[in-house]
């Protein structure tokens, strides 16, 4: 029996040793089995890679956004196939993941799509079985098992619904995965995700949908856009609330707890109406966002430097004003920051939708006759060459350069004039007296040594009054070196645009420009806001086809065009009227300027003679017959210029100048005789409207210093006066000195 029960145990134990020997047997099968599978499938996984890579670059057609400082949308291009999208790409800050969108979005969507989404390779075999074995037993699709890898693979490589391409989708699920690391297929998904329509991306849903960007959605907008993709066509908030809202709401529960909500917020939450509608794509300045586009085809995003604020602001006053205009009149307008070059501001045109108005050409860089706006630069140019000063001795009168006799645009000339005067006037003959000294082909050198857009037809005395070409930007860069040095800078739209700058005039020929200019008067208006110095001046071109106003601070110049895109004439309407009030009222709306143009130590304020032009310590007292204040540069007084006449005579007036003195029976020997000049009120404009706050006051201006003022024919002490003692109602101011001027204006208090 011993011996029988030790049998029996040997024989159990071999029984024992043989199953688990045939165990062991099956595991090693199973494993060799699996480890010829993951081979077989690892081999098929590259030989199918090597035959059909991954190719993602072809398919990332993207749009073309353009975007204002702020980060605004100012224009957004479709794609190729029509298609709104916005990138959503991640940054790294002290090891955390930052991306423009809202944080219950994110949240949300891997709690509801993909909560496994930064442990799985790229596909999640539990969910994959869970789904299968569903669609099995329900025979339809109760729950989906794609990860959001496999979505991003669906995106970029559409397959039929069925087992063949749920396969095809997990290999390209696998390559993405190979390819790109977490962050960047999330990036993908959050880019490229359906969202109804041509409408892809949550930025570019949030935008359309809410009017706001992704970073800023709610709580509910952001659940709404988490399970839109699922049937983007069926649950578009703006055609289907009533399904999006039923979708949202189930969305909303199961991401109650991940988005730590209670159940009373919950409720809330639930009865909350959708309150998603179409906003319709931005056009904030659709013409340089096509110049910029067009100019550099393959970029997809532009950053710009406009203000979105202050462009809205420009927009709205360009809309207000227009109503007023005649159907076929446009406008163009540009603020640049003379610092930087930076274009903070553009309109192209007056409205981009309106044919009428040709509102999609782009004036801001048509060629157009640029009328007085260059004269500055005339003068410029002789007191850099030593050939002026700001008191100079001109002549307004009519002479005749062989077959060309400039005319002024009134019809009327006063005889001798100051440079300075003639400049803030914009008297014709004057200008082309210095044009004729300077010459036509070294104005045209300097003009082209800006590196700027000039069309110049022949070099003749005519570019002084606008013979010749040039564009909105070139101008706005010329007067930007009257507060730079004299040093012009190219506007700048993005940080990609290098800088580009040129000296144009010496820092002391640009700063008396600059203070001439700057005591114009602004029009319908006492003084700029914040009591910004601004100079300024304006251009109309022959036949009234073009009105300029140009306006440099030291800050900031800003440019303004009005006019017929067709070049048909606008019959009367000059730059002082049509072009300057807007540019003003710009300027108005710019920032106050913590920066001053400061005055050189080479220009000096020197006492000077007419007619000599001499410095008054040069010349003899019965000499000096008119003594002039003048700015001169590095104590420098030039003699008058002479016309083909010699400089021997320079105490006697210019010849041709006595000779219209004796015509018009108007003798120039004396002070007194020149005062038969006729007087003109520069400030205030005739029929300006005031609404006087407590103790304001204004500058009382004329063409004569001596002027004697009138108020309703009653005598004033001062140049300044006074609101506080005047009524609401309609005024007449008078000045005189043989003769007089009056203007009309209106108070109403």
């Amino acid at each position: 029996m011993k011996s029988f029960n030790k049998d029996a145990d040997m024989s159990s134990i071999y029984l024992r040793m043989s199953a688990v020997l045939q165990q062991h047997s099956f595991f090693r099968w199973i494993c060799r089995a699996i480890i010829t599978i993951a081979l077989l499938l690892i081999s098929a996984f590259f030989i199918a890679h090597s035959l059909s890579p991954l190719d993602l670059t072809q398919r990332l057609d993207s749009a073309t956004t353009i975007y204002s400082k702020n980060g605004d949308v100012l224009r957004q291009f479709a794609n190729s196939k029509g298609t709104y999208r916005l990138p959503i790409i991640h940054t790294e800050q002290e090891g955390h993941i930052i991306r423009p969108v809202s944080s219950d979005y994110l949240t949300a969507l891997l709690e509801y799509e993909d909560k496994y989404f930064y442990y799985h390779p790229g596909i999640n075999p539990f969910s994959l079985i869970r789904a299968v074995v569903q669609h099995a037993v329900y025979g339809e699709v109760i729950s989906g098992g794609s990860t959001l890898t496999m979505q991003v693979a669906r995106m970029f490589y559409p397959y039929k619904r069925s087992y063949g391409g749920k396969i095809e989708q997990i290999f390209r699920a696998l390559q993405i995965e190979w390819h790109f690391s977490k962050e960047e297929i999330l990036d993908l998904y959050l880019t490229h995700t359906p969202m109804g329509g041509n409408i892809e991306g949550v930025e570019s849903a949030s935008r359309r949908y809410f009017g706001k960007s992704a970073k800023d959605l709610n709580t509910t907008e952001a659940i709404l856009l988490v399970v839109l993709p699922q049937r983007p066509s069926a649950t578009r908030p703006d055609r289907y609330p009533d399904r999006a809202l039923a979708a949202r709401n189930k969305v909303l529960m199961r991401t109650q707890h991940a988005l730590k909500i209670s159940d009373q917020a919950l409720q809330d939450l639930l009865n909350a109406p959708l309150e998603a509608k179409r906003y319709y794509q931005d056009t904030m300045t659709p013409l340089l966002a096509r110049h910029l586009a067009s100019a550099a085809p393959q970029q997809r995003t532009f950053h710009t430097f406009i203000d979105h604020t202050l462009q809205y602001s420009i927009d709205k006053l360009i809309k207000q004003t227009a109503l007023q205009w005649p159907n076929r009149l446009s406008s163009a307008i540009m603020v640049m920051d003379n610092t930087t070059g930076h274009v903070i501001a553009y309109k192209g045109s007056a409205d981009f939708s309106n044919f009428e108005r040709y509102g999609h050409v782009n004036m801001a860089l048509a060629i157009r006759s640029p009328g007085s706006t260059l004269k500055p630069f005339i003068y410029g140019l002789a007191l850099e060459q030593n050939m002026v000063h700001s008191g100079s001795l001109l002549m307004d009168i009519p002479y005749a350069y062989g077959d060309y006799q400039p005319q002024n645009f009134n019809r009327h000339f006063s005889g001798p004039i100051r440079l300075d005067t003639a400049l803030q006037l914009s008297k014709n003959a004057p200008v082309v007296q210095v044009l004729n000294h300077v010459g036509a082909d070294r104005f045209i050198d300097l003009l082209e040594s800006a590196h700027l857009t000039f069309d110049i037809q022949d070099a003749n005395l005519t570019i002084a009054l606008g013979g010749i070409g040039t564009n909105l930007t070139s101008l706005v860069s010329l007067y930007s070196s009257l507060a730079r040095h004299g040093n012009t800078i190219h506007p700048r739209y993005t940080e990609s645009t290098p800088i580009q700058e040129t000296s144009l005039l010496s820092p002391a020929a640009s700063w008396i420009l600059f203070d001439t200019l700057s005591k114009i008067p602004p029009p319908n208006r006492f003084s700029a806001a914040h009591h910004r110095e601004i100079a300024w001046k304006t251009g109309t071109s022959y036949g009234f086809r073009d009105a300029w106003s140009i306006g440099v601070s030291a800050q900031y110049t800003v440019g303004v065009w009005v006019g017929r895109p067709d070049g048909a004439p606008n019959v009367g309407k000059t730059g002082a009227k049509q072009a300057a009030p807007i540019m003003f009222d710009i300027f108005d709306q710019l920032p106050p300027e913590s920066i001053d143009v400061i005055q050189p130590d080479t220009v000096t304020l020197r006492t000077t003679c007419w007619p000599s032009g001499l410095l008054s310590s040069q010349v003899k007292e019965q000499d000096c017959l008119l003594p002039q204040p003048a700015f001169v540069i590095d104590e420098q007084a030039p003699p008058t210029l002479r016309m083909r006449e010699s400089y021997t005579n320079l105490h006697q007036w210019p010849t041709p100048l006595q000779q219209w003195s004796l015509s018009q029976n108007r003798p120039l020997t004396t002070k007194k005789a020149l005062e038969l000049r006729p007087i003109k009120i520069l400030a205030p404009e005739n029929h300006t409207h005031f609404f006087p706050y407590s103790g304001q006051r204004i500058t009382l201006k004329s063409t004569y210093d001596t002027a004697r003022w009138f108020i309703d024919d009653t005598p004033l002490t001062s140049t300044n006066l006074s609101f506080d003692k005047l009524k609401t109602g309609q005024y007449k101011l008078t000045a005189c000195t043989q003769q007089c001027d009056s203007v009309s204006i209106h108070v109403s208090k």
